[in-house]
């Protein structure tokens, strides 16, 4: 099924399984928590599945919208996840990520939604602090883009592809510990307000999980801190701009924040070119972003190819957030080496 179609589904979906969703909510009384008094939470990306069990604990019960290994963007919803969505006492929400999730939030209001961009700040689709790869250039058109294009460089990001824009912000936030931490402090006053008996207990964990978010943080700095220069790193997606911003990494993406954007022989070409003129070693790619083009790039360039997890869902439940992190910071170090 093309995206369109997937698109135009999921508007008539919009139209007809929403509403039918309320109906259903407002004959049966939807409560905001179980029988068991627990606070129900719904997430649609497993980093925010990660804040919700760490912070919340045993006082919330969780409900992921996402599954293990399939793309986090394109989410679909059925008619009873639209009424788990409606009845749930907090649902948290990417606006962008996922137009699913904003048709479903939008449709019945979004009073029960801790919305992520207002409680952190999110960078803009192509912005950042990575110097953006203009292949090909003289040196005077590059110093034209010097002054307003210093971003990842994502072929295109932020463009409304086949009708999946994801807005003006970037959504992978989760690749910078320190945003996790203060999107944890929000999630706790939020739970606090809704399940105010368990205030101290939401504050108490999120500030457990700061101090280990900021040590992991310090962790990654001092081990991307060890290697000099620019560290281009080539992936499938640019879904690592947060990781390049905060630790001075040089992000290119064979395509933009969309994984199922097809680059273009222009662009491929022009990532030929930078791996030649940079060094690069391997191509890192994601399983659940397709992992073919960058696969047959590296084979046809001759270099390494390697898998980076983006984190958006949970690939093994033998590695949670932090463990992830670190994991793809060595993979990334190991390619500069």
């Amino acid at each position: 099924m093309s995206l369109r179609s997937r698109l135009t589904r999921r508007s008539l979906f919009a139209a007809t399984g929403l509403g039918l969703g309320a109906a259903l909510l407002t004959a049966c009384g939807g409560e905001s928590s179980g029988a068991d008094g627990k606070l129900s939470v719904v997430t649609s990306a497993y980093p925010l599945s990660y804040l919700v069990t760490r912070v919340g604990g045993e006082h919330v019960t969780l409900e992921d919208l996402s599954s293990p290994g399939v793309d986090a963007h394109g989410l679909e919803l059925s008619v009873q996840q639209v009424m788990t969505i409606e009845q749930a006492g907090l649902v948290l929400q990417i606006p962008g990520f996922q137009a699913a999730l904003d048709d479903a939030v939008a449709s019945h209001g979004g009073d029960n939604v801790l919305d992520v961009s207002s409680a952190i700040t999110l960078l803009p689709a192509g912005g950042g602090d990575s110097h953006e790869d203009h292949a090909g250039e003289t040196e005077e058109e590059h110093a034209e883009h010097a002054d307003g294009d210093h971003a990842s460089d994502g072929g295109g990001e932020g463009e409304d592809h086949e009708g999946h824009d994801h807005g003006p912000n970037d959504p992978h936030f989760w690749h910078d510990p320190v945003r996790m931490a203060d999107l944890a402090d929000a999630l706790a006053t939020r739970l606090g307000e809704l399940s105010p008996q368990n205030a101290q207990s939401f504050t108490d964990a999120a500030g457990t999980l700061r101090t280990e978010l900021e040590e992991l943080d310090a962790e990654l700095t001092e081990s991307f801190s060890a290697v000099e220069g620019e560290k281009p790193f080539i992936t499938s997606h640019a879904a690592y701009i947060y990781l390049a911003e905060r630790y001075g990494l040089h992000q290119i993406g064979i395509t933009g924040v969309d994984p199922e954007t097809e680059p273009s022989p222009q662009r491929l070409l022009a990532l030929e070119q930078v791996v030649k003129e940079e060094g690069v070693s391997t191509i890192f790619f994601e399983t659940s972003a397709s992992p073919k083009v960058a696969q047959t790039l590296a084979q046809n360039l001759g270099i390494d190819s390697e898998e980076l997890d983006n984190l958006a869902t949970h690939l093994s439940e033998e590695s949670d957030y932090p463990q992830v992190m670190r994991e793809n910071c060595t993979k990334l170090v190991a390619s500069w080496t």
